[in-house]
C-alpha cells in the first residue's frame, strides 16, 4: 500500500497458502467512513446502528459505487455486503428526483 492508501495488488492467504482475499489492482482503501465523504444523515445512521468502522469489502467497494463505477462484490456472508450496495447507493441518490435512480442485482444462493 502506499501513502494514499492505493492497494496495488493485495493478496491474503491462510496458514495453508490457501488464498481467501485478493483485490483489484489501483484500489483505493479507506479505513473510515469519514474518509469516504459519505453523506452526513448516511455516517449518522452508521455511527446510530454501531457500525465504527467499515470492514474489508465496504472499505474497497464503497467509493467506487459512489463514483458511478459498476461493481461486482463478492465476500463471505457477514461481512457487509449489504451495507456496501445500501450505502453506495444512497450516496448517489438525488432526492429532488422522483424517478428510480438506482439498481442493484443481488443474486445469493441462499
Amino acid at each position: 500500500m502506499d501513502q494514499k492508501g492505493t492497494m496495488q495488488t493485495a493478496e491474503i492467504r491462510d496458514v495453508d497458502d490457501k488464498l481467501i482475499f485478493e483485490t483489484s489492482e489501483n484500489l483505493d482503501i479507506y479505513p473510515s467512513f469519514e474518509k469516504m465523504n459519505l453523506k452526513d444523515e448516511l455516517l449518522m445512521g452508521c455511527y446510530s446502528h454501531g457500525f465504527q468502522k467499515p470492514s474489508a469489502i465496504q472499505q474497497r467497494a464503497i467509493v467506487p459505487i459512489t463514483g458511478g463505477r459498476d461493481v461486482i462484490v463478492q465476500s463471505q456472508s457477514g461481512t457487509g455486503k449489504t451495507a456496501v450496495f445500501c450505502l453506495g447507493s444512497l450516496q448517489t441518490i438525488d432526492l429532488s428526483l422522483r424517478e428510480p435512480q438506482v439498481l442493484v442485482l443481488s443474486p445469493t444462493r441462499e
